[in-house]
């Protein structure tokens, strides 16, 4: 009987919290469907896109690069990522063959710069730098 006081006891001095949303945070890159990938190819703007997955873990660790990139490049730039798994045919007509995989496209929409697993933020910076992009 003293167990189950104890216990009782216990359990209602816990505070309840609430559990997590599933959403994502409000700075999350956003992901591109195959018509938006179209479009932003063809807007005139220099594009970074990620290839890779949303339970992907190293796709999960290139996110807070992508964001800090996009805070940094601001209005330079458009960084989006784009679920090969949803996608397929997609992921094969731009040769994707590791999740993730970074490409970076020109304002005319040629690729440029191709990076395939975790790209460090230096690193990064430094290859955008290379084609102007700072």
């Amino acid at each position: 009987m003293k167990l189950v006081l104890l216990v009782l006891a216990v359990t209602l001095a816990v505070p309840l919290v609430a559990a997590p949303t599933a959403e994502p945070p409000a700075a999350a890159i956003p992901a591109l469907s195959p018509d938006q990938l179209t479009a932003a190819l063809g807007a005139g703007t220099w594009l970074i896109v990620e290839f890779g997955g949303e339970h992907c873990i190293p796709c999960k660790a290139m996110q807070p690069v992508l964001q800090e990139l996009r805070d940094t490049l601001g209005d330079k730039v458009v960084i989006r990522n784009f679920w090969i798994q949803e996608h397929p045919d997609v992921a094969r007509a731009h040769k994707i063959m590791v999740m993730p995989t970074q490409i970076v496209f020109d304002p005319k929409g040629t690729e440029v710069l191709r990076h395939q697993g975790v790209y460090p933020l230096a690193e990064f910076q430094a290859a955008l730098a290379g084609k102007g992009l700072s």
